[in-house]
């Protein structure tokens, strides 16, 4: 019989002083990874300064900067004056009522004052479970007033000030932001990132210009998902079939009808191009960001 060399399994050379180590205060040898570094040194290049700087403990009307949501059973009410939003219900281009149209009761433990919802909200996905890690640190701007809403305990609702929540939402979703958050996945037990990672995550401070030009763009994206949600809603509704586990029913639905796909489609070539611009900036191939081309 030929003898065969046995499979051995690949493996990667990180070589780091123990400085840095120290620095970081992280023992992963997956931290340091040298994508991961190469990001933090065009970052510190670029001036960012941690998130924690936008982040006060206290607003002036009283709430937490940051905060999560409700913890302990979950009591739905199909009645409910409030809509419950779970891990499940963000999706890159914003919130999905359709996927788990789950309601609780206004005023119940499910639903503290604390974590209520407000335009202007950054709402932050701080927890994944096995198969859905891509879920970990999605992000979405609460773009206008969409009723009584709350979240559960797996989601981080993020209040900013002196800093546009457009702006630090679209640094999020790029690769400047999930790089970040991809590093804090090393070396944890756990598919989840703490307020005090959070904090910690670097953001490059932007002209002006920068912010508003972000936040228009941003808009006109969440405008197009609204228009397709709408009609997910409205099918929903008039089908009268349950969402599915993770609204397989409704999201085949859906995919059926035109003005969903074509509003949907748009959001998505919207918030590439988004994305796109302002990576391009930040790695100074260009001084702004252009228009959605039409």
């Amino acid at each position: 019989m030929k003898y065969r060399e046995p499979l051995v399994p690949p493996t990667f050379k990180i070589e780091i002083v123990a400085k840095e180590m120290l620095g970081h205060d992280r023992w992963s040898a997956g931290y340091y990874q040298q994508h991961f570094r190469q990001k933090e040194r065009k970052l510190r290049k670029l001036r960012s300064v941690p998130l924690d700087n936008f982040i006060p403990e206290e607003l002036p009307d009283g709430s937490k900067g940051i905060t999560y949501g409700q913890v302990g059973a979950r009591k739905f009410n199909p009645r409910g004056a409030v809509r419950y939003l779970q891990v499940i219900n963000i999706r890159d281009t914003g919130i999905d009522f359709a996927l788990k149209p789950d309601r609780i009761a206004e005023g119940s433990h499910n639903d503290p004052e604390r974590s209520r919802v407000h335009v202007g909200d950054i709402l932050f996905t701080n927890n994944a479970f096995r198969g859905t890690d891509t879920l970990i640190g999605r992000c979405v701007v609460v773009s206008r007033d969409y009723g009584k809403l709350n979240i559960s305990q797996h989601i981080d609702r993020i209040r900013v000030s002196g800093i546009n929540p457009f702006y630090v939402c679209a640094v999020l979703k790029s690769r400047f932001g999930l790089l970040q958050v991809q590093r804090e996945m090393h070396g944890v037990d756990a598919m989840t990132i703490s307020f005090l990672r959070i904090r910690e995550l670097l953001i490059p401070p932007p002209p002006a210009r920068l912010q508003s030009d972000v936040e228009e763009q941003y808009r006109e994206m969440s405008k197009c998902h609204d228009r397709a949600m709408a009609i997910k809603e409205r099918l929903l509704d008039e089908s009268g079939i349950e969402p599915g586990q993770f609204g397989e029913a409704i999201n085949n639905l859906a995919d059926e009808n035109a003005g969903y796909r074509r509003n949907m489609t748009e959001a998505q070539a919207r918030l590439k191009h988004l994305i796109s611009e302002l990576e391009a900036v930040l790695d100074g191939d260009q001084k702004s960001i252009r228009p959605f081309p039409d």
